[in-house]
């Protein structure tokens, strides 16, 4: 008896069902979600909306397929290939960049690392050629006779960006932090002219620095430490966005509004279901025909 119609039918239905309540969990996720400005976010899974912004210290990226400038981009080059009476379209390579993108809420930024991310974008490209790369990027070469397909996919800046994930603030070390670790390099740089240090603080004319004497150079290092912290621009809090340790948690980036993309979730989850009760139907068909034999 061959089982194989019964395997696939079955792993279809499980597969489909799973994937259907997957993709009805994150679109309640979504929905139970309230979006947070990033200025006054709680520490935890949070979902953000903002603008994603070119970081100033550094150049755009540039895409590997297309070489547009770009905040990240996602690619794949399959090849077609035809064995026989079977055909299918097989994944080369492909890469998704890494750097953080920088997005701002009118209150503050937030830099989004996209590792583990589900990212969607509305500049999604699917292009074919006849070299592995497309023409004009660096590294193609002539492949006559191939087909390949090439899909791009990019965030931009100024693009509006839905952001939900684990949102974590690194703040800057307090003021008396700062002060202190500067009074030490003070007092250690002064140590290093011990003469020039018993000039300035040396009050009874012993040639040596006491402990009164020492407590007097401490405050006056102190006082320099809090003068150049005063002349400093202000050191602001680090937040960042990263992918949740808790798996019912999804990390999702895309350039949609929540409600179009719950609204999507539903749609794929509905659209799975069908296939899983199909597949489900098909299990109990094969069963019965079996029983029948």
């Amino acid at each position: 008896m061959d089982y194989l119609p019964h395997v696939m039918a079955g792993a279809a239905a499980l597969g489909a069902g799973w994937f259907s309540f997957n993709r009805l969990r994150r679109a309640r996720v979504i929905e139970d979600t309230p979006t947070s400005k990033i200025r006054s976010a709680h520490q935890g899974y949070v979902e953000i909306i903002g603008a994603a912004m070119d970081r100033d210290s550094e150049a755009p990226l540039i895409s590997r397929l297309s070489q547009s400038p770009c905040l990240w981009f996602r690619y794949r080059i399959e090849r077609y290939e035809r064995s026989g009476k079977n055909s299918r379209w097989r994944t080369l390579e492909q890469r998704s960049s890494e750097r953080p993108v920088r997005i701002n809420d009118g209150t503050a930024d937030c830099y989004v690392f996209p590792d583990r991310a589900e990212v969607t974008t509305h500049r999604k490209r699917t292009w074919h050629g006849s070299q592995r790369y497309p023409s004009g990027s660096e590294g193609g070469f002539s492949l006559l006779g191939r087909r390949y397909r090439y899909t791009e996919e990019l965030l931009c800046s100024d693009d509006l960006l839905y952001v939900i994930g684990q949102f974590e603030t690194r703040h800057p070390p307090s003021n008396q932090e700062v002060d202190k670790a500067r009074m030490a390099d003070i007092l250690n740089e002064w140590k290093q002219d011990y003469d020039r240090l018993v000039t300035r603080f040396d009050r009874n004319g012993d040639g040596e620095i006491d402990l009164q004497e020492w407590a007097l150079a401490r405050e006056e290092a102190q006082r320099q430490a809090a003068r150049e912290r005063h002349k400093q621009t202000p050191r602001a809090a680090i937040h960042t966005m990263v992918y949740s340790p808790d798996r019912r948690q999804p990390f999702i980036i895309a350039t949609s509004e929540p409600e179009s993309l719950s609204r999507r979730f539903r749609w794929q989850a509905l659209g799975l279901l069908v296939v899983s009760l199909a597949a489900t139907a098909g299990f109990a068909w094969l069963l019965l025909n079996k029983s029948a034999l």
